[in-house]
């Protein structure tokens, strides 16, 4: 557990807890930590690896709401256990991870006690926030090709593995949309689209 945050700081006490119910997981890609309207009963402390959250619509189709990276928590998880909740969205593995699930009881009683980490919760609150905050205006002020383009240089590499289908996931539209406006991109010289890779030129 020394790789997250507080744990070096917690009290003696709080750091028996955590070494006692601490259940080492390794899980493959795509491997679902939990879906939406679940109850979350334990907590995920990621160690290795990213997970993708997202929220599922009635039609279908998904959208991204964030990723969790190494030492972090997620706050959809955190929310669920701590209040006995439905999760508003599902998280899955985006590629083999590791780290600690804890029964959301031992959670709750170390974040009563240990203010490091209640400081911890809520900066990841705030992080998730902000992220929030950022996807409502991309979708709200935003056009999609904008958004597109925007994504696909934020991934810094000229060769993105990704199918079309997760893509449209990740921006909250459809297949056959993406699909469109990866060939107008396709066709202005901006992208080569490769199955399941998308290479920028």
């Amino acid at each position: 557990m020394e790789p997250f945050p507080c744990y070096s700081r917690l009290a003696p006490e709080s750091r028996r807890l955590v070494d006692t119910h601490a259940e080492a997981v390794r899980l493959q890609s795509g491997a679902e930590l939990f879906g939406q309207g679940d109850r979350c009963a334990q907590v995920l402390f990621l160690g290795e690896g990213s997970v993708r959250v997202f929220r599922l619509h009635e039609s279908g189709q998904e959208i991204t709401l964030y990723f969790l990276g190494p030492g972090e928590q997620c706050n959809v998880n955190l929310n669920s256990a701590f209040t006995g909740t439905p999760a508003i969205g599902s998280a899955v593995a985006d590629g083999p991870i590791s780290g600690y699930l804890f029964p959301a009881e031992i959670v709750k009683q170390i974040y009563t006690a240990e203010r490091d980490y209640q400081h911890y919760i809520f900066a990841l609150f705030a992080k998730r926030l902000e992220c929030m905050a950022g996807l409502v205006e991309d979708v709200r002020f935003k056009k999609l090709d904008d958004r597109l383009r925007e994504w696909l240089h934020a991934q810094n590499t000229p060769r993105i593995p990704i199918t079309h289908e997760k893509l449209a996931a990740h921006l909250g539209s459809s297949r056959e949309v993406i699909s469109r406006l990866l060939k107008e991109l396709e066709h202005h010289g901006v992208v080569t689209l490769h199955r399941g890779m998308i290479e920028l030129l």
